[in-house]
């Protein structure tokens, strides 16, 4: 995408009696529900406006903002309550996150219980000692189905961690979650690529992205939908 075609509202939301900077995009009509973006530090006025304008075109609504690792929960409650606000229901929201933004979204699927999310290139190293994601990190049952994303030449996420990673959501949990790999590129991979192996990466994740949105995102009814469904109810009060 060359040219920007919605830009995007900024506005600040409040936590712990201070502003945080938010961008949102809202659309007409009926869109099909709304995905929360955990951007990478210093990449709220980055990059993610691209992003937002190609969720839009799939009918999603956003809401953008950088979140701290040491502040990430409380902050996700205020962009799910701004969410609510705006009338979408969790199952209707979803998030995606990339970079360390990958990594609070992965975190948050143990939390708390939405439609989808998508982590594009979190880091598995929980130390500075090279230990990779460990069992205790992800002891809650998962919450919300996850896709994950990797570059196979990530430093911070290699492959061994990467399948402990499938090992540990995968023990004990309904929710589906999956991890896929992508061999010949590193953590920006996400970025649209120069070359055809980074392209590739490039296209594939987002095809992705959208497609995991698409299958567990509950698109909100049309007023047609809504009229229907009160004839149905009305109509089997009657009976």
């Amino acid at each position: 995408m060359n040219d920007v075609l919605i830009r995007p509202t900024q506005s600040v939301l409040r936590l712990h009696g201070r502003n945080f900077p938010t961008l949102e995009i809202s659309l007409g009509g009926t869109p099909k529900g709304i995905v929360l973006l955990a951007c990478d530090g210093g990449d709220l006025l980055g990059g993610t406006t691209e992003v937002m304008n190609r969720l839009a075109e799939h009918g999603y609504e956003s809401l953008a903002a950088e979140i701290p690792l040491e502040d990430a929960s409380a902050r996700l409650s205020v962009l799910f309550a701004r969410a609510e606000e705006r009338g979408w229901t969790a199952e209707q929201t979803g998030m995606l996150g990339w970079g360390s933004g990958g990594r609070i979204v992965l975190d948050a699927i143990t939390e708390k219980a939405f439609g989808a999310a998508v982590s594009l290139s979190p880091a598995l190293r929980s130390d500075d000692s090279g230990n990779s994601v460990a069992q205790e990190e992800f002891s809650g049952r998962v919450a919300t189905p996850w896709l994950g994303m990797f570059g196979a030449d990530d430093p911070a996420a290699p492959e061994s961690s990467v399948a402990n990673l499938r090992a540990v959501l995968g023990g004990g949990s309904d929710v589906h979650a999956v991890a896929v790999i992508y061999p010949g590129v590193g953590d920006g991979f996400y970025r649209h690529g120069n070359d055809g192996v980074g392209y590739a990466a490039w296209y594939d994740s987002w095809q992705r992205t959208i497609e995991w949105l698409e299958a567990r995102i509950a698109p909100r009814l049309t007023p047609l939908a809504q009229q229907w469904r009160q004839r149905c109810i009305r109509g089997s009060g009657s009976s």
